[in-house]
């Protein structure tokens, strides 16, 4: 088993600010991790914020689908249009790092997208031997917290398996919401891949991702893309 530290404690071992933390990962080498024991590249950190985004947008055209006249209006412009903007540059910004790692990735100038990779830095897991590097001279043994382990990843077949469950999970959803949803488009959806990876961290290939999802697909014939929720919705 491997042992690992919470950044929180790591940013208090190092004396460094939650902005501060970011550049001190990309400057002393040292690799986020999720709750699986993967590591973490700065896309993936995108990823997930956009896929947060996409959620806020569902809920406030479900609320505002609720709605009529004066009421509806105002939610749209004062919420869901600016976050439709934000979700737009979170989007070409993400364009712009999609390939990149942690030792070629500056801290965006956007003060959300920043605080948005602090948070999550953050709130991920190092190895215990990297951090002990880290700092310039090892911690005192009082001063650290035992470090916690996390059991051996489970065989390929069964992590496979439950990453097909989830992605299922999510294209259920989805296609409940929008049956015109097409198969391309729900393989590309940004949580289907966020999900849709392996325990190296690389992802799955679009056409296992479209055998494990399209059977679930209410209007399988190919046909345009839909507008997908930035368009609001008639009622």
């Amino acid at each position: 088993m491997q042992s690992w530290i919470p950044g929180n404690q790591v940013m208090l071992l190092a004396q460094m600010t939650d902005l501060e933390i970011v550049q001190g990962y990309i400057t002393k080498s040292l690799t986020p991790h999720n709750d699986h024991g993967q590591p973490i590249k700065p896309a993936d950190v995108m990823i997930q914020h956009i896929s947060d985004l996409e959620k806020d947008v569902m809920r406030l055209d479900e609320l505002a689908w609720d709605l009529s006249g004066a009421e509806r209006e105002k939610i749209i412009v004062e919420q869901m249009e600016p976050l439709q903007e934000r979700l737009q540059g979170c989007q070409t910004y993400l364009k712009s790092i999609k390939t990149s790692n942690w030792d070629e990735f500056s801290l965006p100038t956007d003060p959300g997208i920043a605080r948005c990779y602090s948070s999550f830095l953050i709130n991920s897991r190092y190895l215990f031997e990297e951090v002990q590097r880290l700092l310039p001279k090892g911690p005192d043994s009082n001063d650290m917290e035992q470090p916690f382990q996390v059991e051996a990843k489970p065989a390929r077949s069964a992590y496979a398996q439950e990453v097909n469950k989830k992605c299922r999970e999510i294209a259920t959803r989805i296609w409940d919401r929008q049956p015109d949803f097409t198969i391309a488009a729900m393989v590309n959806h940004s949580e289907i891949i966020h999900q849709a990876r392996k325990p190296d961290g690389s992802s799955y290939s679009e056409m296992t991702i479209r055998n494990w999802i399209r059977d679930l697909c209410p209007n399988p014939k190919p046909g345009r893309r839909p507008n997908f929720l930035f368009n609001p919705i008639s009622k």
